[in-house]
């Protein structure tokens, strides 16, 4: 009985805080403008897009006949041993375990796993993980001390942070191909280009996330540790950091598996990965061994992102 008579008591309280406030204000005229400004920007957007919903119509019969020549997808290449042009002086386990060689043996076995092995499907594909995974680390490495220089909180003088904010704000918007064309102009063609290009734009994609990330931090924690009389290294190893090292994990891992999809574009212009192999079987009409290469790179992907989603819920 007392349960009831409190639940009724709850609703007319209720009732009466919601006949007390005043209405919600619905300006029509105001949502009729909003609503007509989006669609015109939104009609604006698609006419410079050339969106064109009948030749896409029109279309079709190619779009399926391309797709058509894709199936089935072929990997014969992957299974066969002669698509690996394998050094007739070396055995398996010469080639692949750090057996000590001969002078040309060891000439040939370099050679083999420098220039002749990336330009498989399976080398490759290799080489794009080790693209993504060296570029990130060189990412990390640089963007975590710079990051305590970018962000408002820990940033050492107001001169510092605006200035690595402008810096940081212009070079993120050099696109990666844009700079895996400068890089190959510096180095040469190859994953050593594609790998700094990697490193170069996501170290300036982590240091606004991580900075981000420091400017949101518990000050309350930083406060306590300089009642201590903690010096500003000192405040950063046991205030800042221990905050912001999920964030730093999560934001690395995300930028790994990002760089997995970079680095496969960047082999369109020479800089190493799946793209070079992806572009010249479409180039020369190869459309079932193309087929097999973005198969294999979706399972990658893929792959990539379920291994980093429960790494990311570990460190979290």
């Amino acid at each position: 009985m007392t349960e009831i008579k409190s639940k009724s008591r709850t609703e007319e309280l209720k009732e009466s805080a919601y006949s007390k406030s005043p209405p919600p204000k619905k300006n029509l005229v105001k949502i009729i403008i909003n609503f007509v400004i989006v669609l015109i920007v939104l009609g604006w957007a698609f006419n410079g897009a050339n969106f064109n919903i009948r030749e896409l119509i029109e279309g079709r019969k190619p779009l399926i006949s391309t797709l058509g020549r894709m199936m089935p997808p072929d990997f014969k290449k992957i299974v066969d041993p002669n698509h690996y042009n394998k050094p007739e002086d070396l055995n398996i386990p010469q080639l692949f375990l750090p057996i000590p060689l001969e002078k040309v043996q060891a000439k040939h076995k370099e050679t083999w796993w420098n220039n002749q092995f990336p330009q498989t499907i399976l080398g490759s594909m290799i080489q794009t993980i080790q693209m993504a995974m060296a570029g990130t680390t060189i990412a990390l490495f640089f963007a975590f001390p710079i990051s305590f220089l970018a962000a408002r909180n820990t940033s050492p003088h107001p001169l510092v942070y605006k200035t690595l904010k402008i810096i940081l704000s212009v070079l993120r918007t050099i696109p990666e191909l844009a700079l895996g064309l400068i890089f190959v102009s510096a180095v040469g063609l190859g994953a050593f280009a594609g790998t700094m290009a990697l490193a170069f734009g996501t170290t300036t994609v982590l240091i606004k996330l991580v900075s981000e990330s420091i400017e949101r931090i518990d000050e309350g924690v930083v406060e306590a540790v300089k009642t201590t009389g903690a010096n500003y290294f000192q405040i950063l190893s046991f205030a800042v950091v221990p905050q912001m090292l999920p964030d730093l994990i999560s934001f690395g891992l995300y930028r790994f598996e990002t760089n997995i999809r970079a680095a496969s574009v960047l082999g369109l212009i020479g800089a190493g990965g799946m793209g070079y192999l992806l572009n010249n079987a479409f180039r020369t009409f190869a459309y079932q061994e193309a087929c097999a290469i973005v198969v294999i790179l979706i399972v990658l992907v893929i792959s990539v992102d379920n291994i980093s989603a429960r790494l990311r819920r570990l460190a979290i």
